[in-house]
């Protein structure tokens, strides 16, 4: 019962959710079924774990019905996971940004509401929201379209206010999503060497390049997200869509907002990828920024990956007082279940990069290996730390150990296998060149820029750099 669509589904919920849920199926328009409310009633006091030894089809039949009837419990599972089903598409609906009422007003002939619920609409659209983004032209065409249908009904046919509204609409609506999804297709193609057709693509860039359309944020950083992943080489495409993005922030939606700095983030990443260093101090602009202007946290909560990245950038860029005061500032906003593995580990890097190695080692003895992540990671970071240390016994122990590891877990995928087995390999031969044990120090710089999947090639560089 634990694995079941159910409680696959509540797992999700918040508890105001699950308050909401509850206020919906005791709502005889929703659900006249007694034994739903009653199993969801039941099914509350477990939440969120659901624990596999007390929510089962017996101990739950028996609390419902007082004997065990399995079938009955399955057939009121059904009910409930049906009205849950309804409550989440109900939710979604009353937040969408749509016309219905402008519409079944319409529908009904009821002229002096619809006029005052379409004048309510446009002014929600244009005077109490700055987004700009191509849902806000969707909602715009609809309700052109709605109100030049009612012009349609009582034979206005010559008023055609909202004719030109619709068609201008509808095309800024088009342009938007379609300039939208090419980008996120050039970048998958970038990435994942995968072949798109993009119909049209060239045609509607020749036309936004001569019309107005163009100065539309929605179409406009689209356009420059565009360029600077067709002509990366061009730096000032990134600067300008820096400026833009800047520009015409509060003109997207929050997860939008998030997406535009994505885009900045790759290129940037890119051009360090290339040998571009100096795109390292432009990364942390952009993670700076992501923070000052709230972009970064959605839903009060920062992404624990976000969190490591930023931190990692930081380290990158010598912000060590910094990123102390980001760890202590920001950590409230981790998901419970990986805050303390984040900050601890996060920590230790930090330590790290000031060479306060002992520090280090004692902040990574509270990270704990629940996740292949930090499994990884901590390891490369407590060897990398025993090399410093000159303690290369226990470095070379953890190499076997690591090794182990990696052969047995099989949660391990085989391009993280390959990246830190190839660490580990010319690891080993920087310990076994400090102990003497070899002494030809050209030959493992040749294996190392050889090795084409390797995890933590600068660090590798460095201390290659410095036993020549």
């Amino acid at each position: 019962m634990n694995n079941s669509k159910l409680i696959t589904i509540l797992k999700t919920f918040t508890k105001k959710e699950l308050k909401e849920l509850e206020l919906f199926i005791t709502t005889p328009l929703f659900n006249k079924n007694t034994d739903v409310i009653k199993l969801l009633s039941i099914l509350k006091k477990s939440y969120p774990l659901f624990d596999i030894g007390i929510v089962t089809h017996e101990k739950i039949s028996l609390k419902l019905y007082g004997n065990v009837d399995v079938k009955r419990v399955r057939y009121a599972m059904t009910e409930l996971t049906r009205l849950i089903e309804k409550f989440m598409a109900f939710n979604v609906f009353s937040d969408e940004d749509h016309n219905y009422l402008v519409k079944a007003y319409q529908s009904r002939g009821l002229n002096k509401y619809f006029k005052q619920e379409a004048l309510k609409r446009n002014n929600e659209l244009n005077i109490h929201s700055s987004i700009r983004d191509e849902d806000y032209y969707k909602s715009q065409h609809d309700l052109n379209e709605i109100s030049y249908q009612y012009t349609l009904e009582h034979d206005n046919r010559n008023i055609d206010t909202e004719l030109q509204g619709l068609v201008d609409n509808l095309d800024v609506f088009y342009l938007s999503k379609k300039l939208k999804y090419s980008c996120e297709i050039i970048n998958r193609m970038n990435i994942l060497k995968v072949e798109y057709d993009i119909n049209l693509l060239n045609n509607l860039l020749d036309y936004i390049d001569y019309n107005p359309v163009k100065e539309i944020p929605s179409v406009m950083v689209y356009y420059q997200v565009l360029k600077t992943l067709q002509q990366p080489e061009a730096e000032e495409n990134y600067y300008q869509l820096k400026q833009l993005i800047s520009q015409h922030l509060n003109r997207f939606k929050k997860d939008e907002q998030y997406d535009l700095y994505g885009y900045l983030q790759n290129y940037c990443i890119k051009q360090i990828n290339s040998g571009n260093d100096h795109y390292l101090i432009r990364l942390f602009e952009t993670y700076n920024e992501m923070l000052v202007k709230q972009v970064a946290i959605k839903n009060d909560s920062i992404a624990q990956f976000d969190f490591k990245n930023i931190v990692t950038v930081a380290l990158r860029v010598e912000e060590y007082n910094w990123t102390e005061k980001f760890i202590n500032d920001y950590q409230k906003y981790l998901p419970v279940n990986h805050k303390s593995n984040a900050v601890n580990y996060n920590l230790a890097r930090l330590y790290f990069y000031q060479k306060q190695y002992k520090n280090g080692l004692r902040q990574l003895l509270d990270v704990e290996f629940t996740d292949i992540y930090y499994s990884l990671d901590s390891r490369v970071l407590l060897l990398k730390t025993y090399y410093e240390l000159d303690d290369l016994e226990s470095a070379a122990s953890l190499i076997n150990a690591f090794k182990i590891f990696l052969k047995r877990d099989n949660k391990i995928s085989e391009y993280q296998n390959l990246t830190y087995s190839g660490f580990l390999k010319i690891a080993h031969q920087l310990i076994r060149f400090k102990m003497g044990q070899t002494n030809n120090i050209q030959k493992i710089e040749k294996e190392l820029d050889a090795t084409k999947q390797i995890a933590d090639l600068t660090w590798l560089k460095q201390k290659v750099a410095a036993l020549q």
